[in-house]
């Protein structure tokens, strides 16, 4: 049995336009499922998401999570996927890291909802750098793949946005489509009949986040 203190660390990442205050359900269930549960805040709107992964590396050094001995997970929500992901695969990232991941609604090949949205200044002004990286034709440009174990949570209830049904073609959680939610190398995948917004505060995405951190499989 794991002793008070030596509880798995898992660092919850928000998506852009976000907060760690969107994430406080995913905090709360795993704390209560016996992990440590580490919201981490980030200017998502000011920078590309290698920057932002930059962010991350500095929180993870400044809190001595890697020195700390424990075992470290990860959790996302949309955007905060890219930033992982670009944290895992650049070189401060430990290469010996034996944790897991679960990323819930990740665009990995962008957002058609972006590509909409991206004609418009607005867009620009509001989301930055990375807004511009949402876009199908960027991911696209720069396929990418995991070499760690991954799990990918999708959506597939596009209500309540009701302009996305003349934007996807295939299933989608409003915002992101299903088969663009896939990354090359992910150990797990899994669809739920949940909306992009509600994926962090659903009682069957936390279940299912508990289940691939301490197995590395979803339940079926």
């Amino acid at each position: 049995m794991r002793r008070a203190g030596d509880e798995p660390f898992v660092v919850i990442l928000h998506g852009i336009g976000q907060t760690r205050w969107n994430m406080l359900g995913i905090a709360w269930a795993l704390n209560k499922a016996g992990f440590e549960a580490r919201p981490f805040g980030y200017p998502s709107l000011r920078h590309h998401t290698g920057a932002l992964a930059k962010h991350l590396s500095d929180y993870l050094e400044k809190t001595n999570v890697w020195s700390s001995g424990r075992p470290v997970h990860f959790v996302t929500h949309s955007m905060g996927g890219l930033v992982l992901r670009d944290y895992l695969a650049s070189s401060a990232s430990p290469s010996d890291w034996e944790g897991r991941a679960v990323m819930i609604g990740p665009p990995h090949r962008g957002s058609e909802v972006a590509d909409f949205m991206a004609r418009l200044k607005p867009y620009h002004w509001f989301y930055g750098p990375a807004g511009l990286q949402l876009t199908t034709a960027w991911q696209d440009a720069t396929p990418a793949r995991c070499d760690y174990p991954i799990g990918i949570i999708a959506g597939n209830a596009g209500w309540p946005y009701p302009v996305a049904q003349f934007l996807f073609d295939g299933p989608h959680d409003g915002r992101v489509a299903v088969e663009r939610t896939r990354l090359d190398g992910m150990a797990d995948h899994i669809v739920l009949p949940v909306s992009h917004a509600m994926l962090p505060w659903r009682r069957d995405v936390h279940r299912q986040i508990v289940a691939f951190l301490r197995t590395g499989r979803f339940e079926r």
